[in-house]
């Protein structure tokens, strides 16, 4: 009885909590510091703060050839985008930056950037994202865009500290989407985004 309870409950228990600790400890990790390599282009993913203002300095700096926006809500101009950032705005060339706006989800960031990358060529993107949504944003764009490569760019969220209850809260959120995503990825490869894939929309 106690090695079946063990083995049926604790052994579960222990790889879930193991799981979740590294997790935890594996975010404070993904390189946060601005990138030096140029590459093709960056895809920022919105729901975050600060996520886009980094996109726009590596267009800015030249570090970058073009921009994806991915999960702009209708009625979001390019202008009022700039309007966030605190940079010169004159540094940035407008019609290098497209504005994907029917991404609801990561798998919706992953299906709007695959159609913009064929249509530009690109073999070379940056992937710019919360630190604690990074590991679930690259197995959903490495599942979509094998053939890409991406380099994580984090950005670490305002007052998101391990000793805030808010950090607890968000990463047990997020390890458990990561769980499920990777689950459907290796269970269900095949699967795709209920919605169709989006139109890009360029601003």
């Amino acid at each position: 009885m106690i090695w079946t309870l063990l083995v049926t409950v604790g052994f579960p228990l222990l790889c879930w909590m193991c799981g979740f600790l590294i997790y935890c400890v594996s975010i404070n990790y993904i390189p946060t510091s601005p990138p030096t390599p140029e590459l093709d282009a960056a895809i920022v993913l919105t729901g975050g703060s600060n996520r886009v203002s980094q996109g726009f300095e590596l267009l800015a700096k030249h570090k970058v050839k073009y921009l994806l926006i991915s999960g702009v809500h209708s009625g979001v101009t390019l202008s009022d985008l700039l309007k966030l950032w605190n940079g010169d705005i004159a540094q940035i060339d407008q019609k290098a930056v497209t504005l994907g706006r029917e991404a609801g989800n990561t798998i919706g960031n992953a299906v709007e950037a695959s159609d913009w990358i064929k249509k530009n060529n690109i073999e070379e993107v940056y992937i710019i994202t919360s630190n604690y949504h990074m590991p679930r944003s690259l197995l959903e764009f490495r599942h979509e865009l094998p053939q890409t490569h991406l380099v994580p760019y984090a950005v670490q969220p305002e007052d998101f500290l391990w000793t805030q209850p808010l950090y607890w809260k968000t990463a047990f959120l997020e390890f458990h989407k990561l769980v499920i995503s990777l689950y459907r990825v290796l269970i269900h490869p095949n699967a795709k985004q209920p919605i169709p894939p989006s139109l890009i929309l360029k601003k």
